[in-house]
């Protein structure tokens, strides 16, 4: 191939691996400089060059390469969202435990997402993110990425029905993800709920709304101590669904 059309494949290549980068899980984090975050995509891009299936050929009016690159931007962006929003799931158990024991009436600002988020939400997810390092999750996502380009082409993908479909199917299964993941603790809470309600029955003169805040609270917490040493089984699952998902969204793009 001449040297001008590995130049432009690369540029495919690294407009796929970049988009990806600030998207996905991890490489994402507003900690995370945009310059080191470009730096690390091209650097990416590099190594995954040489393993990459070229086309033998490609467009020649600019228009038509200007058209391929914005495809393969949407093509990272998407895998990268998609990744995201699995890992999303620890948040999202987080936030209904906070539900259940009262923590979520005290949001708080997440500078590393740049949003508002629950008190557990947030102890969840930066206990998931050393987790998911110490499994190798980082080199999961570029696994995933690599295979991409096997499964789909350069300039090959295609955004029509099946593939928002499969967006909102998984979309769905986040929350079901994440209820998986919080259901014990829900459901020892909901047992001190149907406890706390036998109590005000039997005496009302406790005021059960301040004396249950603590006892729902002490709960979670005692919990969620105890858990902690299962949340590397939980991650497994979660990335285990993370390239379930990845490669589902794969096919989908697929013309």
């Amino acid at each position: 191939m001449p040297e001008a059309l590995r130049l432009e494949a690369f540029l495919l290549v690294s407009s796929r691996v970049t988009a990806f980068m600030v998207s996905s899980p991890l490489f994402s984090l507003r900690d995370i400089p945009a310059l080191a975050r470009t730096g690390l995509g091209v650097l990416v891009a590099l190594l995954l060059f040489t393993a990459v299936p070229l086309p033998a050929d490609l467009p020649g009016p600019w228009l038509e390469y200007v058209f391929l690159v914005t495809k393969e931007i949407f093509v990272g962006l998407t895998l990268g969202i998609v990744s995201t929003m699995v890992y999303n799931s620890l948040r999202t158990a987080g936030e209904l435990i906070d539900l259940q024991t009262g923590f979520g009436m005290a949001n708080l600002f997440d500078p590393v997402t740049g949003s508002s988020t629950s008190l557990l939400g947030q102890y969840l997810s930066t206990l998931g993110i050393l987790v998911f390092l110490e499994l190798d999750g980082h080199h999961l996502l570029i696994r995933a990425l690599a295979d991409s380009f096997s499964l789909l082409p350069l300039g090959k993908g295609s955004f029509g029905g099946p593939l928002t479909s499969s967006v909102i199917t998984i979309f769905i299964g986040v929350f079901v993800l994440g209820l998986r993941l919080a259901a014990p603790v829900v459901a020892v809470l909901l047992v001190s709920d149907i406890a706390l309600a036998l109590v005000a029955r039997t005496v009302p003169q406790l005021n059960v709304f301040i004396l249950g805040f603590p006892i729902k609270a002490g709960l979670a917490i005692l919990l969620l101590s105890l858990l902690t040493p299962v949340l590397a089984a939980l991650v497994g699952v979660m990335m285990g669904q993370m390239e379930k998902d990845l490669a589902t969204v794969l096919a989908a793009m697929q013309p």
